[in-house]
């Protein structure tokens, strides 16, 4: 039986705290916490330690992400390109935090793996494809349709979703995993991908929204084993909210 760890826990917490303050703006709180955070590295347990370090590059990559976006500004490009520019940044975090796992000699990822499809998740599988077939061919067959939007509107879909998936619930979801317990990283992931979004300004609606859609990306990824049917959701939910105009993009 698995050890209850309180210090992965009160580092789970931890991470949710700095995350509001982060995408909220209060930076003073920010940095006092995080300085908190390194003066608790010589005390924690090595998972504990690595999860911390996971933590400080994740918003280290973060700010890097925001001044070099902030530097791509001063360059004209066609709007679609800088959106997309700016999901493929994310990769800066990403890396970041693969190169702290690495240093501890320790996987990055066990959810980086073939979908795990038998009798019990089959049927999951199979209501996502045929959801995706039917909002393909409705839009394709829509009289106003425009095969460049649509290309546009899925490409994004995919490097968006993709970026997301990897970090949330190939990196951190098995991270959190860690330290805690299934059961436990779904909520903290959940949780912390939810306010995540609260850094673009969206509504309280459109949180509770995420925080439900985490969830369930969450769960798809421990039931099969692998992040790509979550990518393959998240995508799907991304080009129905943009295909309905609930969310825009600049084409």
């Amino acid at each position: 039986m698995k050890q209850f760890n309180y210090q992965g826990y009160i580092l789970s917490i931890l991470f949710i705290v700095l995350i509001c303050f982060f995408t909220r703006g209060y930076y003073s709180l920010f940095t006092w916490f995080l300085l908190g955070l390194f003066l608790l590295l010589a005390f924690l347990k090595e998972e504990n330690r690595l999860f911390a370090w996971v933590m400080i590059s994740f918003f280290g990559g973060n700010l890097i992400l925001f001044y070099t976006d902030k530097f791509i500004e001063g360059y004209q490009y066609i709007p679609f390109y800088r959106v997309i520019i700016n999901q493929v940044l994310f990769l800066i975090p990403i890396l970041s935090i693969c190169y702290v796992i690495k240093q501890f000699n320790k996987k990055i990822s066990f959810f980086f793996n073939k979908p795990e499809v038998n009798n019990t998740n089959k049927p999951i599988y199979i209501i996502l494809l045929l959801l995706s077939v039917g909002v393909t061919f409705i839009f394709i067959n829509n009289s106003g349709s425009d095969l460049n939007m649509f290309l546009s509107l899925f490409t994004f879909s995919l490097i968006h979703a993709s970026l997301q998936e990897v970090m949330w619930r190939g990196i951190l979801l098995s991270q959190l995993i860690k330290i805690t317990n299934e059961t436990s990283a779904i909520l903290f992931t959940s949780i912390t991908f939810a306010m995540n979004t609260t850094i673009f300004g969206f509504s309280t609606a459109v949180v509770l929204l995420y925080l439900i859609l985490g969830f369930l990306f969450a769960l798809l990824t421990i039931k099969y084993n692998s992040i790509l049917p979550s990518i393959f959701a998240h995508s799907f939910v991304l080009f129905f909210f943009y295909l309905n105009d609930w969310l825009q993009l600049p084409l």
